[in-house]
């Protein structure tokens, strides 16, 4: 990531694969029940090259325009939520302490959704059911082949805080969502549910957590031969009927 013609490929290549596929489908869905009457679906609909063209490097302006401190370290962008999260003093509270357990629904294959704000509330899929279906006790998600088409993520909405680090780098994030993902598919109760669980976790390729009440949203590409990696954020402004503008390295 420090060469600055490498990380442009490397956030080039995730876009590419990125949008358009179940994982993107599924954000989309998400945003529209996250963000409603933006018609983010829509302003969002278009190829990866004109999905580029609302795309910024990331610099002074653009971590403005996230509404974060926002910089580049070895494993793409890394966020301060110090003004939102005092670390040291704020404990962190167990996923399943929180009120309503957060339920794992797929709207599309390949993808699913996890909410840990709003548990009971189920997203429109856009071009799809119209509804998520809950992810069947024993479902595994499928290992992704190396075909290219094949894709496994999960979009996250929660609180960026909720991950209990002050400043939140590629490898916090990706435990976070671990931890996330693990609380939400595994049942004490089941122990069957550890092994969905493990699955979920190998499989994924992508993670998206995204932030209503920041109005952020950041992007993770997972790959068992490298490191997390954060190579793409974007910010909503409810007062602005424009598109979220989107940041990579």
């Amino acid at each position: 990531m420090t060469d600055p013609g490498r990380r442009r490929a490397l956030a080039d290549a995730f876009m590419i694969e990125f949008v358009g596929s179940t994982t993107w489908r599924a954000m989309l869905a998400v945003l529209e029940g996250a963000f409603p009457g933006l018609g983010m679906a829509a302003a969002l609909s278009g190829r990866a090259d004109e999905i580029r063209g609302m795309t910024d490097g990331l610099d002074r302006t653009a971590s403005v325009k996230l509404g974060l401190p926002t910089w580049l370290d070895d494993a793409g962008m890394v966020f301060d939520l110090s003004a939102h999260l005092n670390a040291r003093n704020a404990p962190r509270t167990p996923l399943r302490a929180r009120p309503g357990q957060p339920r794992a629904s797929r709207p599309y294959a390949g993808a699913f959704v996890i909410d840990t704000l709003d548990p009971l509330r189920y997203h429109r899929a856009v071009g799809g059911p119209r509804a998520p279906r809950d992810l069947p006790e024993d479902a595994a998600l499928a290992t992704p082949s190396d075909r290219a088409e094949d894709d496994s993520g999960v979009v996250i909405v929660a609180n960026l805080t909720s991950a209990g680090v002050r400043v939140l780098d590629s490898l916090s994030l990706w435990r976070y969502a671990g931890r996330v993902v693990t609380s939400t598919l595994h049942e004490p109760s089941r122990p069957r549910t550890r092994g969905r669980a493990r699955r979920a976790l190998r499989a994924l390729r992508r993670v998206v957590v995204i932030d209503p009440d920041l109005g952020v949203g950041v992007c993770l590409q997972t790959d068992a031969g490298h490191p997390p990696r954060c190579l793409l954020a974007f910010g909503v402004d409810r007062s602005d009927d424009a598109p979220p503008r989107f940041v990579r390295p």
